[in-house]
C-alpha cells in the first residue's frame, strides 16, 4: 500500500536537518526593517521557524498541501501557493528567504514576484546546502548519491548542489560569510534521512529500492554510538534597489 501523503510529509519534517540559528541571525542583520518575511517552498516550516524571533511576521508558502500540514504549529502563517504568482501585496516583504526549493521554481517568474513583492532596500536569499559528510564512513553516502541513486536524480539536483551558478539578478550582492549545517546522528537517523530523498521515491515508484541495499552495510559501517553529519551551508542573496 502507498505512503499516505501526509505520512510523506511528518516524515520529512522529522527526519530534515535544521538550519542554523547563525543563519536567521545573518539574514535579521542584513535587513534593516523586519516587518515581514516570507519563506518561499517552505515544506514543514524548517526555515519559517527560524526567522520567528527575527520578524513581526513570517508567512511560509508551499504547494504541497502534506508538507504544510505536517508543519509543527508556530507563530508562522502558511499559506499554499506556487513561486510564480504570490498572493500578496506589492512592496509588502523585507525577506525573500527560499532554502532548498529554487531548482524547482520557474526562475524568471519567481524573481519577477520577488521584485513587485519586495520593498526597497528588502533582501531575497537562495539557501541551499549540499551533500553530506559523516565523520569516520569516507566516501559511502557520496558513493551511493551519485552511484546506486545517481539515474534517479532529476537534473535540477545539479544546480543545488553547485549553489545555483545561473541565478543572477541585477542588484547588489550580499556575501554571506559561509556556514556549516551540523548534526550528532546515529544510523537510524541518517536512515530517515535518506528515505526523504527525491530520487529514492522515484526509484521506489519504478519498482527498485537502493536503500535497502545499502541500509545493512551502512548499519555495521555506522556502528552504535553517534556521528557528526556536516552540510557545507550557502547562501546568495541580493538586495533590492
Amino acid at each position: 500500500m502507498p505512503e499516505p501523503l501526509f505520512q510523506r510529509g511528518s516524515t520529512y519534517q522529522q527526519h530534515r536537518p535544521g538550519y542554523p540559528d547563525s543563519l536567521f541571525h545573518w539574514l535579521a542583520q542584513q535587513c534593516p526593517e523586519r516587518a515581514r518575511a516570507l519563506d518561499l517552498g517552505c515544506g514543514t516550516g524548517q526555515a519559517c521557524r527560524g526567522l520567528e524571533p527575527w520578524f513581526k511576521q513570517v508567512i511560509g508558502a508551499d504547494l504541497s498541501l502534506p508538507q504544510l500540514l505536517a508543519a509543527p504549529t508556530s507563530q508562522t502563517h502558511y499559506l499554499a501557493s506556487s513561486a510564480s504568482s504570490l498572493p500578496l501585496a506589492d512592496d509588502s516583504l523585507n525577506l525573500i528567504t527560499v532554502a532548498q526549493a529554487f531548482h524547482w521554481f520557474d526562475q524568471p517568474r519567481f524573481f519577477a514576484e520577488a521584485q513587485r513583492c519586495l520593498r526597497s532596500g528588502g533582501l531575497l536569499a537562495l539557501v541551499s546546502y549540499g551533500l553530506c559528510e559523516v565523520d569516520g564512513l569516507g566516501p559511502l553516502i557520496r558513493d551511493y548519491h551519485n552511484g546506486a541513486l545517481g539515474p534517479w536524480w532529476p537534473k535540477e539536483r545539479a544546480t543545488l548542489l553547485a549553489n545555483y551558478p545561473d541565478a543572477t539578478l541585477p542588484w547588489a550582492r550580499v556575501l554571506h560569510p559561509g556556514d556549516v549545517l551540523e548534526c550528532q546522528w546515529r544510523v537510524a537517523d541518517m536512515l530517515g534521512y535518506l528515505d526523504t530523498w527525491s530520487a529514492l521515491v522515484r526509484a521506489r515508484k519504478a519498482g527498485e529500492d537502493p536503500l535497502a541495499t545499502l541500509r545493512p552495510v551502512l548499519t555495521e559501517a555506522w556502528g552504535p554510538a553517534p556521528r557528526t553529519v556536516r552540510w557545507p551551508l550557502r547562501v546568495k542573496a541580493w538586495r533590492r534597489p
